[in-house]
């Protein structure tokens, strides 16, 4: 048990440094640029960052281990983020994207960043990627990766990163900053970029970070651009059942037409 035990907390606090490790050039960058010094924000994300690691690494607890998705990480990424806001005074619903008030006009660059969103898993469609889901799988893939990705990304780590570094550049109708780029970063360490085995050998696999980083490059921008996490969690889930719903559409063609 007590090896169990250890092997976890390494493989937590490998992939936790990883991450970092890729951020860190953008951070110095940022640091650099902006002569901005809040070591104190940077802290509380690199905890946080520690803490999402260790809660979608935890082995299925019982009553969750027979499905097939990742339904414990998604709760328990939802969960933090409320505790956050619980006990941190200065973190709120309305600072992380959840009850803020969309911005004027955020409908037309919201459905621009969906479309874009979606082209990318079309692309590897036609590229003869393929996928069947259950039902399990279709209410997973609509629910859950968007609420808690971008609940933990571009709602808290997003904003926090605000905090830590101005945003003193203009993109299409949007205040951002060197918090979307560091952002986009974390995200697509999480997702691919960073890799640890059970041998506890850590891997950067670079070519599996760069979905992640574009796509959370548009989720990190519509955050900016509507104030509100929940045109990226919308745009998000639907993106995930771009390529399950063209396999389907595609199954039911040949059978139509065999």
């Amino acid at each position: 048990m007590l090896n169990v035990i250890s092997r976890y907390l390494a493989s937590v606090g490998l992939v936790t440094c990883l991450i970092i490790a890729c951020a860190l050039p953008f951070v110095v960058a940022a640091v650099w640029q902006t002569r901005a010094r809040n070591w104190r924000m940077l802290w509380l994300v690199g905890v946080l960052l520690l803490v999402q690691t260790a809660v979608t690494s935890l082995p299925p607890i019982e009553g969750l281990g027979h499905l097939h998705w990742h339904w414990q990480e998604c709760l328990l990424s939802i969960a933090w983020p409320l505790l956050l806001v619980r006990f941190v005074p200065t973190v709120s619903l309305n600072s992380i994207g959840v009850t803020s008030r969309l911005r004027p006009g955020w409908l037309t660059p919201s459905i621009i960043a969906l479309l874009i969103a979606m082209a990318v898993p079309a692309v590897f469609f036609a590229l003869g990627s393929r996928s069947k889901l259950t039902t399990e799988g279709w209410l997973y893939l609509s629910t859950m990766p968007g609420l808690a990705e971008e609940l933990v990304f571009r709602g808290v780590f997003q904003s926090l990163l605000n905090r830590a570094f101005p945003r003193s550049w203009k993109i299409a109708g949007a205040s951002c900053g060197w918090g979307l780029v560091i952002t986009a970063v974390l995200f697509a360490g999480a997702n691919g970029l960073v890799d640890v085995d059970p041998q506890l050998h850590p891997h950067i696999v670079l070519h599996a970070g760069i979905a992640p980083f574009l796509m959370s490059l548009v989720s990190g921008w519509v955050r900016e651009r509507t104030d509100s996490i929940w045109p990226s969690v919308f745009g998000h889930n639907l993106s995930n059942l771009v390529i399950p719903f063209a396999s389907a559409y595609a199954a039911v063609v040949r059978r139509t037409s065999a």
